[in-house]
């Protein structure tokens, strides 16, 4: 027998869940019920999609689907985080490159803070799906591989995808301060958006107009 909404609503108060705990709380009370929509076995991102990203010359921006993988990218994303279009793309999760590309871990500052909010995000997502087989795969093999993933993972902290700022320590261009922003794909719900920008006139604005010459 599944909870009904009033008795989650109040055991979220009682609680004191956040938006995105109560989230969360919803979806694994639900998840018993069978889903019926099929879902491929990679996503794809829809042409229109890619026009819009590489018409976002002055702004890095990409898309995750489901488990983190990295779907789509424009040429300064490219340049700001890494050659995506080098990684397999069987390999191309963004939390997999967190933990396994050095290049990624130096990138950011925060970089304990940024890999503990992609594992209560994946945490949220593996709710959502939780007879996904890839999921399961991608989070035994970090479990497998990586002690911080294992501690961390076994916090059980969940997240939604949102917003937030960022400061990047790039290679060439040096300290970046990004503020990223999360948009719904069109017709596919699982595909996000990440959008980052900078202030006009900033520091961080001035470099990523030299970045952008560097990506063409």
């Amino acid at each position: 027998m599944q909870a009904s909404a009033p008795l989650l609503e109040a055991l979220a108060h009682v609680l004191h869940l956040n938006d995105d705990q109560r989230v969360y709380l919803f979806e694994l009370a639900a998840k018993a019920a069978p889903s019926t929509a099929q879902r491929a076995e990679r996503q794809e991102v829809d042409h229109q999609v890619q026009r819009m990203l590489d018409d976002l010359s002055s702004t890095p921006a990409f898309v995750i689907g489901r488990c983190t993988d990295v779907l789509a990218w424009n040429s300064l994303a490219a340049v700001v985080f890494t050659d995506f279009a080098a990684v397999p793309e069987e390999r191309r999760s963004y939390i997999r490159l967190l933990f396994t590309d050095p290049a990624m871990q130096r990138l950011y500052a925060d970089w304990e803070e940024v890999t503990r909010l992609a594992i209560a995000q994946l945490r949220m997502e593996t709710t959502r799906y939780p007879d996904e087989p890839r999921l399961a795969a991608l989070v035994k093999e970090l479990t497998d591989s990586d002690a911080r993933f294992r501690r961390w993972w076994q916090e059980h902290d969940v997240a939604a995808r949102g917003e937030g700022t960022k400061i990047l320590h790039h290679p060439s261009a040096g300290e970046l301060t990004l503020d990223w922003d999360t948009l719904n794909c069109g017709p596919d719900p699982d595909q996000h958006i990440i959008i980052w920008t900078a202030a006009p006139g900033s520091d961080t604005h001035d470099r990523l107009q030299q970045l952008r010459h560097t990506a063409q």
